[in-house]
This record gives structure tokens, C-alpha cells and sequence, in this order.
């Protein structure tokens, strides 16, 4: 595969700006602040948050001790209580902003002595690096007078820690410096004693009774001149903090509005915007996602290309499609894609990532180029099923072995290749049609629906009572569920043939087996491991079943299953609630959030749109959805429930509408031109933007469906 050249680093540092005298009567962040942000919920066992920023190369952990890590080197804080010496506990939750604005607070507590911390991420001018501000704040909680230390220092990473930065220079040994200057260091502490070219800095306070002192720090991801650090620094970190919040809620705003009445959903769709918009990175020119912000920072098509879906949903059109040319560049000269070894579903994913960014809202006008890599790409998984074929006919014209060294932990034909690359087919004659090449476009839908064929008769031939992740042999589930979703591998089989229900009862089974711990997520690997976006793609199938429990399920689970700072685990333990080394957040779990909340207001994937499938009760009191991009054109979209009527108003579109009632529902009356569908279904014809229903309670049978 390509590589991509290194790059030289961009400089790290910290700083400390001096100590404040006396007493502060104004802190900048507040008491109530603080408590709010040790309220926050926690779903996992260890609290952790990132501190990232789009481009940047490099972010950093605060850990769940309290501490902050970039990859190459750990700054420990070490807070106590200077008459014991007792170190502060770790923190219960570490924060951010209303569960999404990445300003993140954590407290400590050491007995007498309430410690208090503000950090944030800013990006360093002209490079790659980034700078953390952060405030640490110690607070006397008793009548009689205290003394509190503040311990400072760099530290090489532990044994065992969940990743290393890629470019880490283990020649660079951080250390403070006392003054500006072009030497470059890892922090300036001018009211710290002795700091020049010391590892460690520490600042001893005499707190007066209900009295506080503050500190703060500045830190780079990189080294850096300290007299760069100091022109940051002169900036107070109130301030900073406000312009951070400033540009976080324009970037969160910015595309399309989900007004739903939801805090917790929205402020979840706000988190999720916050990963993928950080986790991208600029390489040899072009922007590429990223598979996180620490031990996945690196290109996976297979997460990519959830990112890029995600942020063409979203309105986020030209990250979109930056990404999206980003990983175009990945092209192998006879056509595949791929961005790790041993994992041939990269074509397919590609392909799906074109089309979902370059024909929402409407086509892009750099079409052509992205259709005749579709072509090459096309041609290459047909030369090369022809070939499987020929080599191995028990195989069949199916996709070639596996290896990718995860997921499904085995080296096999897996289905989630073939899943991916009809997808991909799918795409590609999309954009061939939107590109007016029609020619191509029928070539290559009639080769989808052959190879549906071939695909539903390979499932047959398994024996397996479900949609099994490895065509011989077993293998863990996860390509399989992708069939499912986003890759709707079924949707090419003929509506009501004897493939099309067999397809329907796998699927259904499929889930019921990963479903079965009843709690809205998937298990992966074992019943006590629970996987956060493939259970999002059950929930967002479920909505094509028309399942709104198991979509509402998924839902339901991804909210709880957040970091206190908005994050999504990839995997963790159900009854440990441990992530282990994989460490949140994780950029396709957040897409996935994205995905289920917004195709369960608007899905334009068919050749219909499709609103309010699973609108939650809440929502049904009132909502908006503003600016939505689909395949056909921007739309708003409006819904309300009032006793005995619900009502849609949308932008008309040029092709039918289908509107699902609220749960618990059917229709009682529906004006023409609305015509029913089914009894908690309507459909409105092209060009219609306003529809009325008149409701009664669902008849039992129907009752949960």
C-alpha cells in the first residue's frame, strides 16, 4: 500500500506561568463548575478524555489518575496535602462541558485540601502542534490554615500503556526552562525555584482558611522554544478557554440541526461531531480520518469510511469530501483499495465512502475522476472473483481470502467482504448514474445483482441458521453484521423471491443471537463483551425492519455507554465496564451515533425518503431537523404529535415520502393524497411537503413492533 511519507515533527513544550499571589477571589472556573463536572456520569470503570485538535498530529490523554500523555512522555500532577503528604486520590469522573464541549475539569481530593483542574486543547500557529492550557486550583476546605504542594514533572511512559506516539524521540528528555528564550524545553516555570533544565517542578502554599491558590500550565505536544510558549501563555487562560468554547459550539452547530427537545441526544450528536471533526490529519497535502485520537492514529478504510458517512449525514460536506479524496489516494494501479495489509473489504468500503460524500446534497462536480476509479475498481473485484472461481469453484465467484488480523481473528473467505463489495458495486453505479454515464452504471448494477445471487446461494450453502462471518470455518462475528448494515448486502435480491425471504430470516436471527444479552449492544467475542458500533448497525437495520424495540435499544445503550467527556468506547466489558487497552473515544462508534439518531428521523439511502422511522416519544412533542443534506437536495424536516394527530412538514423532494407514525399508533384517517402503507405508515407523493394524520392505539398484535 502507499506510504506516507514522515514528516519533520512540529515542536512540545510546557509552561507554567508564575504562581497567583495570595488569595483568588475570582477563580476562573467556578465551585459549581467543578461539582457540576464530578457529577457527570461515567459509564465506564476508568475515566479518561482526549485533548485533540483537527490536524494535530499528536493528543493528549488525561489519564484516569489525573495525569496528562501524548505518546512520548507522561506529565504526572502530583497534588497533597505538603503536612501529611498524602497524595490526592484520582478523580471520579474527568468532564467535559455539558458532556461534549471538549473543556475538560476533573477534581482530586486529598482530605483537608479540594483539588480542582481546567484543561483544553488549542492549536499551535502554522505547524501541527497543539498546546493544552491547564489550571489547577487548590482549595482549602477547613476553618484552620493549610499548606498544599503542587508536584509537576515529566516522566517516561509506563510499561504496558495502551499506545506510543508514532514519532516519539526517546533522545528528548522533557525539562522545565526559567526563562523566554529559542532553547528549546518542555516547560517554563519562572516562580518555581530552580526549574532551569530540572524534570520536576514543585510549588508549596500556605492556604488561609476557606482560601485557594491557583497554578497554571501550558502544555505542546511537541518541543518547543520556550519563548514560543511564553507569547501562548500571555494570553490569560480564561480567555483562551472562551475562544475555545467559541469555536467548539460554531464547529458543533455548523451543518445540519437536530432541535429535538433531547439534551442528552443532542449533546451526544454534539460529542460525536467533536471526535470525527479532531480526528483527522493533513498527510503529503490531503486530509485522511484517522482511527483515533491515541492507539488507533492511523488509516483504516473500514473506519474511515464510517467517518466520512457520518460527516456527509451531518452536512459537513467539504470535510466530507476532503476526507473522502484523501482516501482515493489509496488506489492500488490495478484498481483495490486498501490501507492495512490483509484486508481486501478496503475496496468496497471505499467505494460506499465515495457515494455517500459526493452525492449528498446532490452530486459533487468532481464526479468523473471518483467514477473511473469506481470503474478500475469494479473491474478488478470481477477479474478477481472470476479468478476465485476458476482456482477454487467451491468458493464460487466470491471474493478472495482474508487475513486483517482482527475482528474476525482468522484467516478465511469472510462474508463481510463480499458484504462490503456489493456495497461498493451499489456505489459505484450510483455514481456512475449521477455522472450520466448510464452505460456503466447498468454494467455495473447488473453485475451487483449477480453477485447478490451468488451471495445468497453461498449463504445456503454454509448451513448455518443465521449470516455466519466466515464462509468455512468459524470466525467471529463482525464483517457479517456489517451485511446487515450499512452494506444492506440483501437489497439486490428480487422483493418477495424465496433468496430475498431467506436473506430477511438470517438477518433477523443474526441479531437475535447478538442481541440476546437484552441491554442494546452487540456482544462481540464472548457474552460479556459488548461492541458499541456494531450494535448501532443492529439498531439502524432494525429500523429498515421496521424493529423500532431493538433500534430503540441501541439508542437507549449508546447514550449510557459514554465517558463523562462524550467518548464511546469500541469494546468493553459488560461486567467490568473496562475498555481495557482500547481506549475511547473511538471515531466509528461516534459515527455510528450519528447514523442511528439521524436515520431514525431521515433516511435517504433508497429511492424514497423515509422520516420519523424511529422517532423516539420525546421527540414527538416537537422537533426540527435543519439543513439535512440528502441524495436530493437540503432538507428541514418538522414533526409533532398533539393528542390524536401527528403532523410532518418537509422540503418536498422529487420522489415519494414515507412518514412512520409514532409508536403505539395506526392510522385512524389519512387524507389523499397520503395513501396508506401499513397501518403505522403513510406514503406522500413526489413533491408533497406537509402531511396530517389522524391516530388511534395500535391493535395488540401490532403493539411493539
Amino acid at each position: 500500500m502507499p506510504r506516507f511519507a514522515a514528516r519533520r515533527a512540529a515542536p512540545i513544550a510546557l509552561l507554567l506561568l508564575g504562581t497567583l499571589g495570595g488569595c483568588v477571589p475570582a477563580p476562573s472556573f467556578t465551585r459549581d463548575a467543578m461539582l457540576a463536572a464530578d457529577r457527570t456520569p461515567e459509564a465506564y470503570a476508568r475515566s479518561t478524555a482526549a485533548l485533540m485538535w483537527p490536524a494535530a498530529t499528536r493528543a493528549f490523554q488525561i489519564t484516569p489518575a489525573g495525569d496528562l500523555y501524548n505518546g512520548a512522555w507522561i506529565v504526572r500532577l502530583a497534588p497533597h496535602d505538603a503536612g501529611s503528604g498524602e497524595v490526592a486520590g484520582p478523580p471520579r469522573a474527568i468532564a467535559f462541558e455539558d458532556r461534549w464541549r471538549p473543556v475538560a475539569r476533573w477534581m482530586r481530593r486529598d482530605g483537608a485540601i479540594t483539588w480542582s483542574f481546567e484543561a483544553f486543547a488549542w492549536p499551535a500557529d502554522g505547524d501541527t502542534n497543539l498546546y493544552v492550557s491547564l489550571l489547577a486550583r487548590a482549595d482549602n476546605e477547613t476553618a484552620s490554615p493549610q499548606r498544599a504542594r503542587l508536584e509537576a514533572a515529566f516522566a517516561a511512559p509506563d510499561t504496558g500503556v495502551a499506545f506510543v506516539a508514532w514519532d516519539a524521540d526517546s533522545a528528548v528528555a522533557p525539562a522545565w526552562a526559567a526563562r523566554a528564550s529559542s532553547r528549546t524545553a518542555a516547560g517554563y516555570a519562572p516562580n518555581a525555584g530552580r526549574a532551569e533544565g530540572a524534570s520536576v517542578v514543585t510549588f508549596d502554599w500556605a492556604l488561609p482558611p476557606h482560601g485557594g491558590r491557583e497554578q497554571r500550565l501550558v502544555l505542546s505536544a511537541y518541543p518547543r522554544p520556550a519563548r514560543a510558549l511564553v507569547a501562548f501563555a500571555r494570553v490569560p487562560h480564561a480567555r483562551r478557554a472562551a475562544a475555545a468554547r467559541a469555536f467548539w459550539d460554531r464547529e458543533a452547530t455548523r451543518g445540519a440541526r437536530f432541535e429535538l427537545g433531547d439534551p442528552d441526544v443532542e449533546h451526544a450528536l454534539a460529542a460525536a461531531r467533536v471526535t470525527l471533526l479532531a480526528c483527522r490529519e493533513r498527510r503529503g497535502g490531503r486530509w485522511f480520518p484517522i482511527g483515533g485520537p491515541f492507539q488507533y492514529r492511523d488509516v483504516w478504510l473500514r473506519d474511515g469510511a464510517r467517518a466520512i458517512q457520518a460527516l456527509a449525514l451531518l452536512g459537513y460536506t467539504d470535510e466530507s469530501r476532503q476526507l473522502a479524496a484523501g482516501i482515493a489516494s489509496l488506489q492500488w494501479p490495478w484498481g483495490a483499495y486498501a490501507s492495512q495489509r490483509g484486508q481486501p473489504d478496503g475496496t468496497g468500503q471505499a467505494l460506499w465512502a465515495f457515494e455517500q460524500a459526493l452525492l449528498r446534497p446532490g452530486s459533487a462536480d468532481s464526479l468523473g475522476v471518483y467514477v473511473d476509479r469506481a470503474a478500475a475498481a469494479w473491474r478488478w473485484c470481477e477479474a478477481t472473483r472470476r479468478t476465485m472461481a476458476a482456482i477454487d469453484p467451491a468458493h464460487g465467484p466470491l471474493m478472495p481470502y482474508a487475513e486483517p488480523r482482527d475482528n474476525e481473528l482468522v484467516r478465511a473467505p469472510l462474508v463481510g467482504t463480499d458484504a462490503w463489495t456489493i456495497a461498493g458495486y451499489r456505489a459505484a453505479a450510483r455514481l456512475a448514474a449521477a455522472a450520466g454515464r448510464d452505460a456503466l452504471a447498468d454494467s455495473i448494477e447488473a453485475s451487483r445483482r449477480a453477485y447478490a445471487g451468488e451471495f445468497a446461494r453461498a449463504l445456503r450453502a454454509t448451513g448455518a441458521a443465521d449470516v455466519p462471518a466466515a464462509w468455512r470455518g468459524t470466525a467471529r462475528d463482525w464483517g457479517n453484521i456489517a451485511a446487515l448494515y450499512p452494506c444492506r448486502a440483501g437489497d439486490g435480491l428480487a422483493a418477495g423471491s424465496a433468496d430475498s425471504s431467506d436473506w430477511a430470516r438470517r438477518s433477523a436471527a443474526l441479531a437475535r443471537r447478538l442481541l440476546a444479552g437484552g441491554d442494546g449492544l452487540a456482544t462481540y467475542g464472548g457474552a460479556d463483551s459488548l461492541h458499541g458500533y456494531i450494535g448501532a448497525d443492529l439498531g439502524d437495520w432494525a429500523l429498515g425492519a421496521e424493529d423500532r424495540v431493538a433500534a430503540g435499544l441501541a439508542l437507549d445503550a449508546l447514550l449510557h455507554w459514554r465517558t463523562a467527556s462524550g467518548g464511546w468506547a469500541e469494546l468493553f466489558s459488560r461486567t467490568t465496564r473496562d475498555y481495557g487497552r482500547n481506549l475511547p473515544p473511538h471515531p466509528s462508534s461516534a459515527a455510528a451515533v450519528i447514523a442511528l439518531v439521524r436515520n431514525a428521523i431521515v433516511d435517504d439511502d433508497g429511492r424514497e425518503l423515509v422520516l420519523t422511522s424511529g422517532a423516539r416519544d420525546a421527540w414527538w412533542r416537537g422537533a426540527t431537523v435543519r439543513r439535512a443534506p440528502t441524495r436530493w437536495g437540503t432538507v428541514d424536516v418538522t414533526f409533532r404529535r398533539t393528542g390524536s394527530t401527528a403532523e410532518w412538514t418537509w422540503t418536498p423532494v422529487p420522489v415519494a415520502t414515507r412518514l412512520r407514525l409514532p409508536a403505539g399508533a395506526e392510522i385512524a384517517a389519512a387524507v389523499p393524497p397520503l395513501t396508506a402503507v401499513a397501518a403505522d405508515e403513510v406514503r406522500a407523493p413526489p413533491g408533497a411537503g406537509r402531511a396530517t394524520v389522524t391516530l388511534r392505539a395500535a391493535a395488540p398484535q401490532a403493539a411493539g413492533r
